[in-house]
């Protein structure tokens, strides 16, 4: 009898150990529900927002570009310049025209003929300026002046401003008299860059008809040497 009785103990401690466990099971922390697809899905939209605008911040930064950074592109754009500059520094564009000499420099200075002097001298980008002293006493002395544009091709000057001057001078070199006698003289100056010479067609007078007038390099070395005057 006695040996029943533990039985029956022993049998009701397993059905209460079994339902314990049973209960625990029931209380005990629920395992997440698996996600919908329309879930997955909104999921995987809102990823790929993301990811896109990581790049379009990294872009306006300047830290992401495939063909070299914004910031150099940008400096590309800036230092690309005007598109004339851009040519002039590869030398496809020329100068201003102030960086051209003017012909009339290859033949300046002093000519001389007979007794006559002419003084020839560049004025502007083509033009050049003569005055001629011609005296046949030093107390008597005419003097021409004129200007007009050389052409380079032919190496003649036209001009249609001739000033002809009618001068006295005193004994000590002082003027005594200035008389105009005209101011509409024509004709031209052909210079010869073979021979350094000029001759003077005076269509007013003919004064200088068949003369030569040639560079004189004396005068010209006196003045470079401050010995002139």
């Amino acid at each position: 009898m006695m040996k029943k009785a533990i039985n029956a103990v022993i049998v009701s401690f397993v059905v209460l150990a079994m339902a314990s466990c049973g209960n625990s099971n029931q209380v005990g922390e629920a395992s997440p529900p698996a996600q919908t697809p329309e879930a997955v899905v909104a999921s995987q939209n809102a990823a790929q927002d993301s990811d896109s605008k990581a790049d379009a911040d990294k872009q306006e930064t300047g830290t992401a570009n495939p063909e070299g950074t914004v910031s150099d592109q940008v400096n590309s754009k800036d230092t690309a310049g005007d598109p004339a500059e851009s040519a002039d520094s590869n030398g496809d564009i020329k100068g201003s025209d102030e960086d051209f000499q003017n012909p009339t420099m290859n033949f300046v200075g002093p000519y001389v003929a007979d007794s006559a002097e002419m003084e020839v001298s560049a004025s502007g980008k083509s033009d050049a300026e003569f005055k001629v002293s011609w005296g046949e006493e030093d107390s008597a002395v005419s003097v021409w002046t004129m200007s007009g544009e050389l052409d380079a091709d032919t190496f003649t000057v036209e001009y249609e401003n001739c000033e002809k001057k009618n001068y006295e001078y005193n004994e000590d070199g002082s003027v005594a008299s200035e008389t105009a006698v005209y101011d509409d003289g024509t004709g031209r100056i052909i210079f010869n860059p073979q021979d350094g010479t000029l001759v003077w067609e005076d269509e007013k007078e003919h004064v200088a008809d068949a003369l030569i007038f040639e560079y004189n390099y004396s005068v010209s070395e006196a003045a470079e040497t401050g010995e002139l005057g």
